[in-house]
């Protein structure tokens, strides 16, 4: 049974968290023409992202990085492209920036999230990217586009990723079609340039989703503990995400959360 969008909305919400022109002159005798209006500075190009990792930060007076708040893993933001000084410090791109919480300099990419002005590290932002969450129990890295360049590491089932737009030029190789490039981050690793065989992922909407929510679910404090302890939101999360259509083997890991947290008891909406 499908939900309505406003309890993904809500599933959402819990995952968080000029110069006037001078008049021409005119001089006796001669004709009045009118003074061009100046070119409008150029905008900034902004660029579709996904983080995958860290959270936004905010460039201080003092030229210093400040922490604001945690980006959930998948994320969606723009990335600012254009580096032309007419448009001003915000088409700024990157900066090298001592950061607050610890005095080192690090590199970071300025970014907009919900119309607001933040910089992201650049380890844990995909440029030009979308999200993506892996889906198959062995979604192995290949060093190229084709079935025999597999490698002997893998991304564990959950992991959100970040599909570089056109990353696989279709004249290098006759199975570009079957496979993606992705940026991760894992284990405190950047893992960049990853080639992943598509059926290993999924980019829908409700996966990503369903996999946030198994996160905000999974998560425990500082003790070990559940950091989301309200009954009544977690049991909004678990029908949130079991409305959606999932992958079987998303479908399978909200089972075993579930029977964890409700034990004998069987969810209606995937009742057969």
């Amino acid at each position: 049974m499908k939900r309505t969008f406003a309890c993904a909305l809500a599933a959402l919400a819990l995952l968080a968290g000029c110069k006037k022109n001078e008049k021409p002159s005119v001089t006796p005798q001669a004709e009045a023409q009118e003074t061009p209006a100046p070119a409008p500075a150029p905008k900034a190009e902004m660029i579709n992202s996904v983080m995958i990792a860290g959270g936004f930060w905010r460039l201080t007076d003092e030229d210093t990085m400040k922490w604001v708040e945690y980006a959930v893993p998948g994320t969606r933001v723009q990335a600012y492209g254009s580096t032309d000084p007419a448009s001003g410090d915000r088409a700024e791109t990157r900066r090298q920036v001592v950061r607050t919480t610890d005095n080192q300099k690090r590199d970071f990419i300025h970014i907009q999230f919900e119309g607001h002005d933040y910089w992201a590290q650049d380890y844990s932002i995909a440029v030009d990217a979308i999200p993506a969450v892996v889906v198959g129990s062995s979604a192995y890295i290949y060093t190229k586009p084709s079935p025999d360049a597999m490698g002997d590491k893998k991304l564990d089932f959950g992991t959100i990723v970040g599909v570089i737009n056109g990353g696989i030029d279709p004249a290098s190789s006759p199975y570009a079609d079957k496979y993606v490039k992705a940026n991760a981050y894992v284990s405190s690793r950047l893992i960049e340039g990853a080639y992943l065989a598509k059926d290993s992922i999924s980019i829908t909407a409700n996966t990503l989703l369903a996999m946030q929510i198994a996160g905000k679910l999974t998560e425990k404090d500082s003790k070990g503990e559940p950091a989301l302890t309200d009954p009544v939101a977690r049991k909004d999360l678990f029908d949130t995400a079991m409305s959606f259509e999932l992958p079987d083997t998303v479908q399978d890991m909200f089972l075993e959360l579930f029977d964890a947290e409700y034990p004998g008891e069987y969810p209606e909406e995937w009742q057969y």
